[in-house]
């Protein structure tokens, strides 16, 4: 625990950190919350289905993008705008849906909306990658990054059942956009965000897939997303054909949440043998193989949430050394972009794996779609380690911390 008193201690971290938290509620809120107000007025699933994935696919398209112009114009000139256009956006959304409108009104201001997601979280790794270059705070802060990440998907849909039980669903909708806003605007009032540089105008517009380890922890981080799409139907349809509710499914499902929050606060909290390139290649293929457990369980609801926990133990620790990895194979001046392009990879990652995970239980049983799943994990340990010769630091980071 010495690591996070000290993290939490370093007056430039603490507020990035603890500011860029708060927008972190939105991406677990925004989806539940849509659904809820769709229903409640009495919309289709389909129509839902159709709403939903256009908000992420505005998401996917829309933040490298803003990763861009975070770094050619300042994070902050880019999240202020951002933070007004989504909480307008949510409204509008909410409004549109009260008002029974046509999916069509709904399908484009939901696409719209998510293309304005403020890029937070891209915008604070970079900004801990500029205060900690290397070291064993660096590792701290993103792992810390990592994790509330993770307690945003656990809080955000409780958060959006909570408020729409008290006050009705069109305010949990309101509500994920006043998160994304507060967050973003929080954020870019500290010190630290206010002083981040931006790229030299007269400098090459290179984009950051323009880099090979870019390029191929993004192909890996999306495969892995595959997995964790299957996972987001795959096993609330366990704990149906078990005989139990939906809340059941919930309930396993954030033992994968459960698992990677572990497995974050014990990477975050002590130094590790190895480079980061070493350990990506460890601990990808490690989350693949603990996945194998999972289609083995699905016959005990016990020993499946079991499985599912410690299935995720290797997901936190993962990702928190692919993002360092990531900002540092960025090229200069397009860590932003590149960190967006990972959100990217998630969101279409994610997509893929829940729209072709539905058919698949319905043809071959869970089980086997499960173990596709872990397959897709495979594949993306596969990927880190035949490119791991592009994982290199570039010259990018070589800059000392400012002390404020």
């Amino acid at each position: 625990m010495n690591a996070y008193r000290e993290l939490f201690g370093h007056r430039d971290a603490r507020w990035p950190l603890l500011t860029s938290t708060v927008s972190r509620l939105t991406p677990g809120m925004i989806v539940f919350a849509i659904l809820l107000l769709m229903r409640d007025v009495g919309y289709a699933y389909t129509a839902i289905g159709l709403v939903v994935a256009g908000h992420q696919i505005g998401v996917g398209l829309g933040s490298p993008l803003q990763g861009r112009l975070a770094d050619r114009f300042g994070q902050v000139q880019v999240l202020v705008p951002d933070a007004a256009l989504y909480l307008s956006g949510t409204v509008v959304l909410a409004l549109l849906a009260l008002g029974d409108r046509g999916v069509g009104w709904l399908l484009t201001a939901a696409v719209l909306t998510g293309a304005a997601y403020p890029p937070v979280t891209a915008c604070s790794r970079v900004l801990l990658s500029r205060l900690f270059p290397t070291g064993q705070l660096r590792e701290t802060a993103f792992a810390v990054s990592t994790i509330s990440v993770e307690l945003g998907f656990v809080v955000g849909p409780l958060a959006a059942a909570g408020v729409a039980l008290a006050l009705g669903p069109a305010w949990s909708v309101v509500l994920a956009g006043v998160a994304a806003a507060a967050g973003a605007a929080s954020y870019s009032a500290t010190a630290m965000a206010r002083a981040m540089p931006r790229r030299d105008a007269s400098s090459p517009r290179v984009g950051a897939l323009r880099s090979p380890g870019v390029r191929f922890l993004a192909v890996a981080i999306g495969l892995l997303a595959v997995t964790l799409g299957v996972f987001e139907i795959v096993v609330p349809a366990v704990a149906e054909l078990a005989g139990h509710s939906a809340a059941a499914g919930s309930l396993l499902l954030s033992a994968v949440a459960v698992g990677s929050l572990v497995g974050g606060l014990v990477y975050g909290g002590r130094a590790w043998p190895g480079t980061l390139v070493q350990r990506v290649r460890l601990l990808v293929p490690l989350f693949a193989v603990g996945l194998l457990l999972v289609p083995l369980a699905t016959g005990n609801l016990v020993l499946f949430g079991i499985a599912l926990l410690l299935g995720g133990v290797c997901l936190a620790p993962a990702l928190i050394v692919t993002f360092q990895l990531l900002d540092d194979s960025a090229l200069p001046g397009t860590q932003t972009e590149a960190q967006s392009w990972l959100q990217t990879a998630v969101v279409f990652g994610i997509s893929l794996g829940a729209a072709a995970s539905g058919t698949g239980v319905d043809l071959a049983g869970p089980s086997v779609v499960l173990l596709l799943g872990a397959g897709f994990a495979a594949i993306s340990a596969g990927v880190v380690n035949l490119a791991h010769g592009a994982l290199r630091p570039t010259e990018a980071l070589v800059v000392a911390p400012t002390h404020r």
